[in-house]
């Protein structure tokens, strides 16, 4: 979920010379199960502030090894129904919080946000409970995900010179994500992007479901507000502010 650590936190540094190296008890998700598919958004400008995010310096997800493991399990389960993970955020550095805290308050409401954001200001994020004051994200035991159909044509890009609506709109007119329709895009702040929303129709209350399913199965847990964000109870502890940096082949 969008949540952030405003309090004091313990700094990790990863020198630039040895980038693959990680804090003890960390994996690059990638070194677990590459089959894994990853799209993670804040490494890019494909998301609700428009572009990369603090401590993003690679696409890569990082986890706690016990949350690799589990994600491993469920990759493994999903592949015999031809379905994939697809994972949008994994660790999240404390300092990318506090990038998205400054971004909230900054007095501007951009089309860029209101395509995340389509019925609430930006500034009501917290007292709604869509941005919290501590990211279970940073501390590698929380994840921002979906499911993938092998079968389909998941071909499609984004187009710069389109237009595309908010993303509550239907999943032929909202930016393409190149999995399936859960109702709402990743990262959609509204009242449609809760797990059992009513508004949204049968097949996607069923993937939501699937999905919920398959995550439980291995002990993840899921926040009410957001279907795709998913928890790992007791794996948690400390957070932490090291950058993602590239993983070595």
């Amino acid at each position: 979920m969008r949540s952030f650590l405003i309090a004091a936190i313990a700094t990790i540094a990863v020198p630039f010379a040895h980038a693959q190296s990680l804090p003890g008890g960390f994996v690059y998700l990638r070194d677990v199960d590459p089959t894994i598919i990853q799209d993670i958004r804040y490494a890019s400008s494909n998301n609700f502030i428009g572009r990369p995010i603090a401590g993003y310096g690679a696409g890569e997800c990082v986890v706690k090894r016990e949350v690799g493991l589990r994600l491993k399990a469920v990759q493994q389960d999903l592949a015999a129904q031809n379905l994939s993970l697809k994972m949008f955020d994994c660790y999240r550095p404390a300092r990318a919080s506090l990038d998205m805290v400054k971004w909230s308050q900054n007095g501007h409401e951009t089309a860029a946000d209101r395509r995340y954001n389509p019925r609430i200001a930006k500034t009501e994020l917290f007292r709604l409970g869509y941005i919290a004051s501590r990211s279970q994200h940073s501390t590698g035991a929380a994840l921002d995900l979906t499911l993938v159909d092998l079968k389909a044509d998941n071909s499609a890009r984004i187009d710069p010179s389109k237009s595309y609506a908010d993303c509550t709109a239907p999943v032929a007119a909202r930016l393409p994500e190149g999995s399936v329709d859960m109702g709402t895009g990743y990262d959609c702040t509204d009242a449609m992007g809760h797990t059992a929303a009513p508004s949204i129709t049968q097949d996607q209350r069923a993937w939501r479901r699937r999905l919920v399913a398959a995550m439980a199965k291995q002990g993840f847990v899921n926040y009410s507000k957001e279907w795709w964000h998913f928890s790992l109870p007791g794996a948690g502890g400390a957070a932490y502010d090291f950058p993602i940096q590239p993983r070595r082949n």
